[in-house]
């Protein structure tokens, strides 16, 4: 065997590598962010109310204003373009577990048996998760959460890291069809 067909096979595994611990670690990240979201829309970032009758009322005006311009917003963000879309909503339990999971079967697929279809497979759906990756992103941006605007924009880098990866697997000569 000669050093540049090692050099071939060596530069292969690590890609198979990388492409699988960058769908885990989307999937990972994605859960992460739905969870913070979740949190995020519990309440948990209430802002304390003064104690004077006038602040209350200040902040009660203020409050209700904010409420009533987020209910007006037009339905065209990141999560509500994408539930009319698909008829899906992407944020629901069942379908992050079920994107996390199909994540993680693809990892093992193309770690245990990189050949073209099962990469061409995983660059479809890292395609497809990566359309709704930037649907969040702008969505978050659109009201005004730029921390999990930033979780989503990363998870869109790891989507298109793992295309980049899978781009070079399809192309290589090592795989088989």
């Amino acid at each position: 065997m000669t050093s540049t067909t090692a050099a071939a096979r060596r530069r292969h595994r690590v890609t198979t590598a990388a492409v699988a611990v960058l769908l885990v670690a989307a999937a990972a990240l994605l859960i992460v962010g739905v969870l913070l979201e979740r949190h995020t829309e519990s309440g948990a970032e209430r802002p304390v109310v003064a104690a004077t009758g006038e602040q209350q009322e200040s902040h009660h005006g203020e409050s209700t204003e904010a409420t009533h311009h987020e209910s007006g917003k037009p339905a065209n963000s990141g999560g509500e373009a994408a539930e009319r879309l698909t008829g899906i909503s992407v944020e629901s339990p069942w379908v992050v577990a079920l994107g996390a999971i199909a994540s993680v079967v693809l990892a093992v697929a193309v770690w245990l048996r990189p050949n073209r279809a099962v990469i061409a497979m995983v660059a479809a759906f890292t395609a497809a998760a990566l359309v709704l990756d930037v649907l969040e992103v702008s969505h978050q941006l659109g009201a005004d959460r730029i921390g999990l605007a930033a979780v989503a924009g990363v998870v869109a880098a790891l989507r298109v890291a793992t295309i980049v990866g899978c781009g070079y697997l399809y192309r290589s000569r090592l795989v088989a069809t």
